[in-house]
């Protein structure tokens, strides 16, 4: 029955019962005060229990839009939110006039608030990072969704419990109503006139209540057309299926474009029978799909369950999986494949159950994977090739080099006899050139095994710079050097740290300036996420032009007369920093210092 029709019922009703109280009008007058109390407490229950339906509503449309916003960056989503934060607040607080003779509503209500401002800030937080481009902190949010989801199930429980409360009240005050009606009847006559009032009221009370309902309907309405709206709008390719069979109902542009199908091909169709999985990954997903459940039926068992039975596996299904989808490989029309995130929704309209999935295509990330991993196979096997060079010319070199020092060594001592001055230069530069050599070989080793035999251990900096100072104690006495060292922290690395420091510091002193004592500071300050430590001097200092050469192999900016070194050591550092997934970088001041940072994150 149409609600105009339902109108015209009542009022016709109406007219007939004035007609026949008129001459008892006089006998009702107590009954229908006493109904028209019930009446109005009842018009005051149906309110709160609106008004709770009410607000859930808006959130979840508030949820929506916020969603939409996250995904599209379009505002025309955050339209539902505001309107959200518009009405929430004000039902609230009708709430709270409505219910100030109940004291246990009144304690739900404050909890309720409490859960909604929280949920909202969320909203409005996530909202914030979306206008300010910061994807990452919300990924990191949105990969918590279950803070979020218990927020919402937190809403939804005192949200039912208040309403429960609600309907209760309802139920034992309409059974008061109809003990009334039932005296009316006994004393008919006696208190006609107060049933004749008693059934104006009624049909006040009814009319205004089909009024509300009705304009409860058409916001109900608006809702559904803009949750359309933003279904068909979304880039990502989506269904909305009914439960019971499976069968679309509704699909986005982005599905008919992402598969290939048309919408007469789709509509009343199942995603089994549109084939959108191949047999192979069928087989695949089938075994994940009953982990999550913890099922140990068969896929032929679950689907021959009542519909009831299989709506409750969805939601549990959605429980497992959260928000984080299911990779699935999908087949177009065309027979071609690409990977998708599949995550839906279940969700009630109408009195009908339906699934609301989603399908985002993340080919272009799987690719990238793809491609990182054959790099990374391909990385690791020159690295390999690397390090057996390394290691193999190393060994190989040696031994023709300690041939060389130990024959030059002879002829050495066989001229020292003679009186020619130039021969013995000669040979100098012949074994100094040999232990050269043999030096750099040694690093070049030490360097392609930065990282390869050891794990993270636990580190007190302060000891291992100790031991450190303990042993360049000569040098450190030779060069008067000063070396002043902060409280430095405890932190997870490898044992290269200490070969870090040692360059650092010996370069520190190596490179002073004539007739200054070396001046050094080691420091650390902590940054959250990582340490950065500083060791700073009062040396020679660098020219900016050279901050990014002094870190690659084999680059110097001395001559060997000049400062010894084989010109490794500060891509030592780099290698052993970049090792802990941290940077090194150099500030100074030519002719007045240098200061070498580097960080070392915590984790």
């Amino acid at each position: 029955m149409t609600t105009s029709k339902t109108k015209t019922s009542i009022a016709l009703l109406s007219g007939i019962i004035v007609l026949i109280l008129v001459t008892t009008m006089f006998f009702s007058l107590r009954t229908i005060s006493s109904l028209k109390s019930n009446l109005d407490i009842q018009v005051h229950t149906t309110t709160v229990i609106t008004l709770l339906k009410d607000n859930l509503t808006f959130l979840l449309d508030a949820e929506t839009g916020e969603r939409g916003f996250v995904i599209t960056a379009d505002t025309n989503y955050l339209d539902p939110y505001k309107l959200a934060l518009q009405n929430i607040d004000s039902n609230t607080k009708q709430l709270r006039i409505l219910t100030n003779d109940n004291p246990v509503q009144q304690k739900n209500i404050d909890t309720l608030e409490h859960l909604v401002n929280n949920k909202l800030q969320r909203m409005s937080a996530i909202i914030s990072l979306k206008k300010q481009g910061e994807e990452k902190t919300i990924n990191q949010i949105l990969s918590n969704s279950r803070e979020g989801k218990k927020i919402m199930d937190d809403i939804r429980l005192v949200n039912q419990s208040m309403q429960r409360e609600e309907y209760d009240l309802f139920e034992r005050r309409q059974t008061s109503t109809n003990k009334s009606i039932e005296n009316t009847w006994l004393i008919f006559i006696s208190e006609g006139v107060l049933s004749l009032l008693l059934s104006l009221f009624l049909t006040i009370g009814i009319v205004r209540e089909i009024d509300r309902r009705a304009k409860a309907e058409k916001e109900l309405a608006i809702s559904n057309e803009r949750f359309f709206k933003i279904f068909d709008r979304n880039p990502i390719a989506m269904t909305f299926a009914e439960t019971q069979g499976s069968k679309t109902v509704l699909a986005n542009e982005a599905f008919y474009k992402s598969f290939g199908y048309s919408k007469e091909e789709v509509i009343g169709h199942s995603s089994q029978e549109l084939k959108l999985l191949s047999a192979e990954e069928e087989a695949r997903l089938l075994p994940i799909l009953l982990v999550y459940l913890n099922e140990t039926r068969s896929a032929k068992e679950l689907q021959a369950l009542p519909v009831a039975e299989r709506e409750k596996l969805i939601v549990k299904l959605k429980e497992a999986m959260g928000n984080s989808g299911l990779e699935v490989l999908y087949t177009r029309k065309n027979g071609e494949t690409f990977y998708a995130l599949l995550s839906y929704e279940l969700i009630e309209m109408d009195n009908k159950k339906y699934t609301v999935t989603s399908y985002y295509d993340i080919s272009e990330r799987k690719d990238a994977e793809n491609k990182m991993i054959a790099y990374a196979r391909e990385l690791e096997r020159k690295n390999k090739e690397i390090e057996q060079f390394a290691y193999v010319a190393s060994h190989d070199l040696q031994e023709p080099l300690r041939t060389v020092s130990n024959f030059s060594g002879l002829l050495a001592r066989k001229i020292e006899k003679y009186d020619d001055k130039d021969a013995r230069e000669y040979m100098a530069v012949i074994n100094g050139a040999a232990k050269r050599m043999s030096t750099l070989i040694f690093d070049l080793l030490e360097y392609s095994r930065i990282g390869k035999e050891s794990g993270k251990v636990l580190i007190d900096c302060n000891a291992l710079v100790k031991e450190l100072l303990s042993d360049m104690a000569v040098s450190i006495e030779v060069s008067h050097a000063k070396i002043n060292v902060d409280r430095l922290p405890v932190l997870s690395g490898f044992a290269e740290l200490k070969s870090l420091f040692q360059n650092l510091l010996s370069n520190a002193i190596k490179f002073r300036k004539d007739g200054v004592d070396p001046l050094i500071t080691i420091s650390a300050k902590d940054k959250g996420k990582e340490f950065v430590f500083s060791i700073k001097d009062n040396g020679i200092g660098i020219e900016g032009t050279y901050y990014e050469r002094i870190f690659l192999i084999f680059q110097r900016l001395h001559t060997r007369t000049e400062y010894e070194g084989t010109g490794i050591g500060l891509s030592q550092c780099k290698k052993i920093v970049e090792l802990h997934g941290g940077k090194i970088w150099v500030e100074s001041n030519f002719g007045q210092g240098s200061t070498f940072y580097f960080t070392i994150p915590k984790n």
